[in-house]
């Protein structure tokens, strides 16, 4: 125990100077007292947390001391040293609050034991002191929550009142206008299913029209592509002067006639051959290069020729992309 103080009181100087000298040497700040007066004055001056003090002395005893260490700091402990003799004494001031007595000579370990003792029995006092404060202010604030809870609750419960009749009103009022409402919602839901029946069969009718003319319009532009536009290309390289003007312009008006879908545009404009046409056809219908072959009566090596042409013309052939899943993805 670091810094614990002690009054050691003994009418005996050896006594007081060896005692004295193994507390200071464990660290204990220790005064002494050579009589019981002596002490009381001390005591009288400043607190001390251990009050070590021989019962028999002349004119003011141990039990003297003891009252008055007591008296002034409740808390503080006393160890009675006593001899043989003074046994019934020694219980006598434990009756009056003494911690513990010893018997003289006493041994300093034993001594060393019960300081310890006290001093763990204070801090104990203490913390339990601490904590029952705590606990005392904990409970002084929660029973004046619980009385602002309360009283909150009486307000909130007048309030409550008030409001609610003055919902009551409210609410028969809006009870007539929902019922209005409600006769307006189920005309207005009657004409809105009608409606809705309508829509759906009209869409239904757009979207096959839709669908209808798209493959339509694919379906011209594929044909176009594999059929037509190589054809007036032939042509066109076969004559010249106006002839060879007319068919560059027919070329031009099936493109720009099919501007409108990319992928047809790009195929017509990438200007593959019609045989590489059937070859994009079948690629786009997962077909492989066997099978592809199989149809066409070509070996696989010249249908394999055909799809790197094709991936050249289409710019993709220093691309690692797969050539179906590219032709797919066009718009």
């Amino acid at each position: 125990m670091i810094n614990k103080s002690i009054l050691l009181v003994d009418d005996h100087e050896t006594i007081l100077t060896s005692i004295g000298w193994e507390l200071g040497k464990n660290n204990f700040a220790v005064t002494t007292a050579s009589n019981g007066q002596e002490a009381i004055d001390a005591l009288q001056e400043r607190h001390y947390d251990l009050v070590i003090t021989d019962l028999v002395m002349p004119q003011v005893d141990g039990i003297a001391v003891l009252q008055e260490a007591k008296k002034l700091y409740p808390d503080a402990g006393v160890i009675i040293l006593t001899g043989y003799d003074d046994a019934a004494s020694a219980v006598k001031a434990l009756k009056l609050g003494a911690n513990d007595f010893l018997l003289k000579p006493c041994d300093i370990d034993e001594l060393l034991s019960k300081a310890n003792r006290s001093f763990e029995r204070q801090d104990l006092l203490l913390t339990l002191q601490q904590q029952n404060t705590k606990l005392l202010t904990e409970i002084t604030a929660r029973k004046a929550l619980e009385a602002e809870l309360q009283q909150s609750h009486t307000n909130l419960e007048h309030q409550v009142e008030k409001r609610t009749a003055e919902l009551s009103e409210t609410v028969s009022k809006l009870n007539a206008a929902l019922k209005a409402l409600q006769t307006r919602e189920e005309e207005l839901h009657e004409k809105n299913r009608q409606l809705h029946d309508m829509n759906t069969t009209l869409t239904v009718l757009l979207k096959r029209r839709d669908e209808e003319h798209l493959d339509i319009r694919k379906e011209l532009a594929a044909k176009t592509a594999e059929l037509v536009v190589p054809l007036l290309k032939k042509a066109e390289n076969k004559v010249s002067g106006t002839a060879q003007n007319y068919l560059a312009t027919a070329q031009e008006n099936l493109r720009s006639l099919f501007a409108q879908h990319s992928h047809d545009t790009l195929l017509i404009n990438t200007k593959l051959a019609p045989r590489e046409l059937q070859v994009v056809n079948y690629i786009k219908q997962n077909k492989s290069s066997k099978d592809i072959a199989e149809i066409l009566d070509l070996s696989v090596r010249t249908v394999e020729s055909y799809r790197e042409k094709i991936r050249k013309k289409l710019g993709i052939q220093s691309q690692k992309k797969n050539l179906k899943k590219f032709l797919t993805s066009l718009p």
